[in-house]
């Protein structure tokens, strides 16, 4: 029996990704570091402090801590000024119906609250249990520490609760702290996808899961 669901937030949630993908290339570019699309999609939900340092380090530049979180002011601000207001539509309908069969509905996500109060309202916070962001855990995904989080506020068992994620660092994530993942191709195809439990098309077929 689930008694509740642990969705991403950037991608899964929200049709944000293209929003991120321009605030990175941007504020990468000025300091010449060029990468494609597929790169952030591949790498989305780890914490934005975990991309700057690994990219920095690769390419052998020395910024302090300072440049550092400048950069990362920086990429916020212009995700914010690009983000899509709202839930996806089918999204908000899977949340709906998953609170009407008694399920809880809780966020973990490497997004930092400002970025969400960017974009949701808070009717749409209100359809959500708990809210895990960075502030709530150590390491970021792929860790487990995330899940293990949410595991921790929700009072249940793994066998009682199911992971909704897009992205290959989530699912990697979900999978270390021992959960049941399905994955949904809203931002990357299958074979991208291969590590997850489950791999669905379409937000409604999440439901045949439970």
């Amino acid at each position: 029996m689930i008694h509740a669901v642990f969705f991403d937030f950037d991608g899964t949630l929200i049709d944000s990704m293209p929003a991120h993908v321009i605030a990175w290339e941007r504020i990468l570019g000025d300091i010449g570091i060029r990468l494609d699309d597929l790169y952030f999609q591949l790498n989305e939900g780890e914490r934005a402090e975990d991309t700057i340092a690994r990219l920095l380090a690769e390419r052998g530049y020395t910024y302090t801590e300072r440049q550092r979180f400048e950069l990362i002011e920086r990429k916020r601000a212009l995700y914010r000024s690009h983000a899509p207001k709202g839930l996806i539509h089918e999204a908000r309908a899977l949340v709906l119906e998953l609170r009407n069969r008694g399920i809880a509905c809780d966020i973990v996500t490497g997004s930092i609250r400002s970025n969400m109060d960017a974009v949701l309202s808070r009717e749409e916070f209100a359809l959500f249990r708990h809210i895990i962001t960075p502030d709530e855990y150590g390491k970021g995904k792929p860790a487990p520490d995330p899940f293990l989080k949410a595991l921790g506020m929700s009072g249940r068992s793994a066998a009682e609760c199911v992971v909704l994620e897009n992205a290959p660092l989530g699912v990697k994530s979900a999978k270390a702290a021992g959960l049941r993942t399905a994955a949904i191709t809203t931002t990357l195809p299958p074979s991208y996808l291969s590590e997850a439990d489950h791999v669905i098309h379409k937000f409604s077929d999440f439901l045949s899961l439970l």
